[in-house]
């Protein structure tokens, strides 16, 4: 079972019953209120190596994105984006902090994010 099948598509499958758009990496076209899966950095952590078993802790960046058309509205928008998310991990996620919330145009588009730090382990 690969990383993909083990833990993204998972964690995909239980963000999806948030009221947004759930990527699996980095959209090539950004919609709103999206939430994004993106490897962080470690990505891949070595805890066990042997000679039947591999065990890595595996960090990503759930990243909500909520569009900024106004400053107060979008704040709280992303604030219930963000609680919704924490609320709907599986379990076996570790959850970390979620960081200020960040400005991003893309094309036209204006939008507010913040990332919040999430791992889990997988077995080879």
């Amino acid at each position: 079972m690969s990383i993909e099948s083990a833990i993204r598509t998972p964690l995909k499958n239980s963000l999806s019953s948030i009221a947004a758009n759930v990527y699996n990496g980095i959209p090539e076209t950004m919609t709103s209120p999206s939430i994004c899966l993106i490897p962080a950095a470690p990505y891949l952590e070595s805890v066990l190596i042997g000679k039947n078993t591999t065990k890595v802790k595996v960090n990503l960046t759930v990243t909500g994105v909520v569009t900024y058309a106004n400053n107060a509205a979008a704040l709280d928008n992303l604030e219930t984006l963000m609680i919704s998310i924490i609320a709907a991990m599986p379990n076996g996620y570790e959850v970390g902090n979620v960081n200020q919330p960040q400005p991003l145009e893309v094309g036209a588009g204006k939008y507010l994010t913040a990332d919040l730090q999430v791992s889990t382990y997988y077995n080879q």
